[in-house]
């Protein structure tokens, strides 16, 4: 089998590893390579059909090139089925006389620069794997290692897996893997699989990787916790373990027995934060002797339970459902005829009553009722509140909020409730006008002491001459989101308060009032400072933090809101916690000036710092 290469780009035939191992080092044959056939083809011309990488060099005997490790070279590489022996001979000879430091005449020319050029590659692998005779004698066919100061691509970071780069010893192309090695010498440089091995290593080796550190027991964060300064801690009344045992086995509870109204408001509440409020647990809380009954969440009770209510508890006088989706129609009838002492109704999501069953318990209870809180009801209309101020004149709460069909019409009629004392129309389905609100309250504003107009974008700074002059007993006032509302308008209105000794406003919600600025709270503090007892100021973005420093003047403030006040530094917080003696909360969302380093005081949570929440 022939392997001549028989010209320049032609199909090689297999090759052993180590001859590749030298193609890659650059180390080329420079005269053809006979494998079998006359030996006479060493010494032929090289321009005879055979093309050559060195046509300038001397043609050297094949004992001249044995090379300094005594391997066989492709012009010694001679040996054919008629010359074997021959070959083989002349190639032992020539080992015996390097062994015994003899050679001859010719070895010099392999420490001339022009002999490493001469040098062919290896034709068969087992006539190259001897090994050196002499260790002493340096390699003439290893290249020089590269160093820093002669890297041959430029340095940089290594690309992700299945890219190609430049090596840093040959400079030729490979494709990045796993197991891609960096040049021991020449920094952020890397390595092909044959250069690894010529530099003695291992490409496949694993990357070792640094051991982590193991997280300690207790130590995991958990960044969705909102860190609260002071909480309070100590050891609970055994009368609360108790509850909160009885809140955990509601479930196999047959009786709780006389407990007390207190606690047994508390049982409700541990077992409505759970949702464990069914119809049977339910009956738990039914008593004939009951006048006041609360559940704080009537999600999963069913339309025969709210029935039971007026069978089981008769003499009821105030009854407060939240969440109550699935009230119907026939429990709340139910109730107009059973509760014969019913004077308080609050209901949270009341969707399925529908106008029969409100017309019916208005009609039944009459006159008796004297609070109505509804908050979410798609039923009521005009016509349901002109059975209701017709037939319960004697109103003294009434909250229509989230009332889908509360317009200005719906007000009209409301004229009639003299006694209303809170008044809740907060977020109706069309938005509420100045000029429907103002006649309201200058019929029915002499005896209001809590006014809640909330989420009604439409009314502006004419309302609040109205308040001052209608509702003189006006005591908790809440405006949030009534956007419309201007600095000088809210600035004159608790300054003209303040010039007609007006008592001070308890709970003021001012909550969005983004044109507010420091003349509003220089205002409101100068006149409900020492009154004021939950402050919400949410959305005051260009209030200074010299006005907030006045907070510190409110002695009973016990909750305050601060959020997106832009200006509220720690130093605020200080002011306020050393000048407040009862605050119990303050809210700080948005306050993006606070530190880590905020006061702290016990008993006072301070909820919302950024630091703490991120």
């Amino acid at each position: 089998m022939s392997r001549n290469r028989r010209a320049a780009g032609a199909v090689r035939g297999p090759s052993s590893a180590l001859t590749s191992f030298l193609a890659n080092l650059g180390v080329e044959p420079s005269h053809r390579i006979t494998t079998w056939g006359d030996t006479s083809g060493l010494n032929a011309n090289p321009t005879d059909d055979q093309p050559t990488l060195a046509h300038d060099e001397p043609v050297i005997s094949p004992q001249d090139q044995l090379d300094p490790a005594g391997a066989v070279t492709a012009r010694n590489v001679v040996a054919g089925p008629s010359q074997a022996g021959d070959g083989t001979t002349e190639l032992q000879n020539e080992n015996k006389k390097r062994k015994r430091g003899g050679g001859s005449d010719d070895d010099s020319e392999y420490n001339e620069p022009d002999a490493k050029k001469t040098r062919a590659a290896s034709v068969d692998s087992d006539d190259l794997d001897a090994e050196d005779p002499s260790p002493n004698r340096p390699r003439k066919s290893q290249p020089p290692i590269a160093t820093a100061d002669t890297a041959k691509v430029t340095p940089g970071p290594l690309k992700p897996v299945g890219s190609f780069m430049d090596c840093g010893e040959c400079t030729k192309r490979f494709t990045v893997t796993v197991y891609t090695k960096e040049h021991p010498f020449i920094p952020s440089t890397y390595l092909c699989v044959n250069c690894c091995y010529a530099l003695g290593i291992d490409p496949f080796a694993k990357v070792k990787k640094a051991p982590q550190k193991k997280k300690l027991p207790g130590k995991k964060e958990d960044r969705a916790k909102v860190v609260h300064y002071e909480q309070k801690k100590g050891v609970s009344a055994l009368g609360d373990l108790c509850i909160q045992i009885i809140g955990k086995y509601i479930e196999d509870v047959e009786q709780l027995g006389d407990i007390g109204g207190i606690n047994m408001d508390k049982v409700c509440k541990i077992i409505s934060k759970s949702r464990r409020l069914t119809a049977e647990t339910a009956q738990l809380f039914y008593s004939a002797d009951r006048e006041d009954l609360s559940m704080y969440d009537c999600t999963r009770l069913t339309p025969e339970a709210f029935i039971t209510i007026s069978k089981l508890c008769p003499k009821l006088q105030s009854l407060n459902l939240q969440l109550c989706g699935q009230l119907s129609t026939d429990a709340v009838t139910a109730w107009g005829k059973s509760l014969k002492q019913l004077k308080r109704v609050e209901l949270f999501g009341p969707f399925l009553v529908r106008k029969a069953g409100w017309l019916n318990l208005f009609k039944s209870v009459g006159k008796r009722l004297e609070g109505l809180l509804v908050t979410q009801s798609p039923r009521i209309d005009l016509e349901t509140i002109e059975v209701l101020v017709k037939s319960c004149p004697n109103l003294i709460e009434l909250r229509l909020a989230e009332i889908g069909q509360l317009n200005d019409d719906c007000l009209a009629p409301l004229q009639s409730l003299k006694k209303l004392k809170t008044l809740d129309l907060s977020a109706p389905g069309s938005p509420l006008t100045d000029e429907a609100v103002i006649a309201l309250l200058s019929k029915i504003g002499g005896n209001l002491e809590t006014l809640d107009l909330t989420d009604n974008p439409d009314l502006t700074d004419e309302i609040l001459p109205a308040i001052i002059a209608h509702c003189p007993r006006l005591r908790r006032l809440y405006l949030r989101n009534v956007v419309e509302l201007t600095d000088e308008g809210v600035s004159a209105f608790f300054a003209s308060l303040k010039k007609q000794n007006r008592p001070g406003l308890e709970w003021i919600d001012l909550e969005k009032g983004h044109d507010l600025k420091d003349s509003s709270l220089d205002a409101l503090l100068a006149h409900s400072g020492t009154t004021v007892e939950k402050l919400n100021l949410l959305g005051w973005r260009d209030v200074s933090n010299d006005s907030l420093g006045g907070l510190a003047q409110c002695k009973h403030l016990k909750e305050l809101d601060l959020g997106w006040c832009r200006q509220v530094t720690d130093f605020t917080i200080k002011d306020i916690l050393d000048g407040c003696n009862e605050i119990e909360s303050i809210r700080v969302w948005g306050c993006n000036q606070l530190t880590d380093a905020i006061p702290r005081k016990k008993g006072v949570r301070v909820i919302g710092v950024e630091s703490h929440s991120i």
